[in-house]
């Protein structure tokens, strides 16, 4: 894995990788925007129940946001022949690990980008949620899981368009699980995810969600780079 540090320099001079990640984080605030001006947050009297629900959104949004990102991340260049290109100069594992660092980094630095923005609207605005520098670093983490979540998925389904539904898709199968399903809901990883970041935001003791995401990260993670290192890249 010599050829990693180099192949990672490189990763981070792409200039699209910051552009996405960038529009990402546009496309995120708009959307909270919107939620924002629906739900009348600004001309009601505040309640902890309405913050709670407006968090619950963002952490939703940044989630899905940065999945898409990561997903991006690979498929574009696959589609443009980068990717094979970039074999030939580096090792397989090196491609793999460089691009999915650079994802998960350009997604979390949105992810902060994000959550200091809803800091810093929770502050202006009084309202009582006992937020703080753990609500920014709830929203860096759930961008880098989502990122990394997303490139894999986009590396295995090496299609741009098809991604683009896809890797939401996955993301939402929690709500579509039938009731007789619903025992097995809160182990699938967008839940667990989603609620390590919201605990990780009030301050909260978290560790069975973390280690319940961080599982499903490294399974998804790890099935990806495997056939990254097998499969044909034209």
């Amino acid at each position: 894995m010599g050829a990693a540090v180099p192949a990672l320099l490189s990763d981070l001079q792409r200039p699209w990788l910051w552009k996405s990640s960038a529009l990402g984080v546009l496309v995120v605030a708009a959307f909270m925007a919107l939620l924002v001006v629906a739900s009348g947050f600004e001309a009601n009297t505040p309640t902890p129940g309405t913050v709670t629900i407006l968090l619950d959104s963002a952490f939703s949004l940044t989630l899905t946001g940065a999945a898409v990102v990561g997903s991006f991340s690979f498929t574009r260049d696959f589609g443009a022949g980068c990717i094979a290109r970039r074999v030939l100069l580096f090792q397989r594992g090196a491609v793999f690990t460089g691009r999915a660092a650079t994802a998960t980094l350009a997604t979390g630095l949105g992810g902060g980008a994000i959550g200091g923005g809803v800091w810093l609207f929770l502050s202006a605005t009084s309202k009582p949620t006992g937020q703080g520098m753990g609500t920014v670093l709830a929203f860096v983490s759930i961008a880098c899981i989502g990122g990394l979540w997303g490139f894999s998925f986009g590396s295995l389904i090496r299609n741009h368009l098809v991604s683009l539904f896809v890797v939401p898709a996955t993301l939402v199968l929690p709500g579509l699980l039938p009731d007789s399903l619903e025992q097995i809901r809160p182990l699938l990883f967008p839940v667990e995810s989603l609620a390590w970041a919201k605990q990780l935001a009030l301050h909260i003791p978290a560790s069975a969600s973390l280690l319940g995401a961080v599982d499903w990260l490294l399974m998804m993670t790890t099935a990806a780079c495997l056939v990254f290192s097998k499969r044909d890249l034209t």
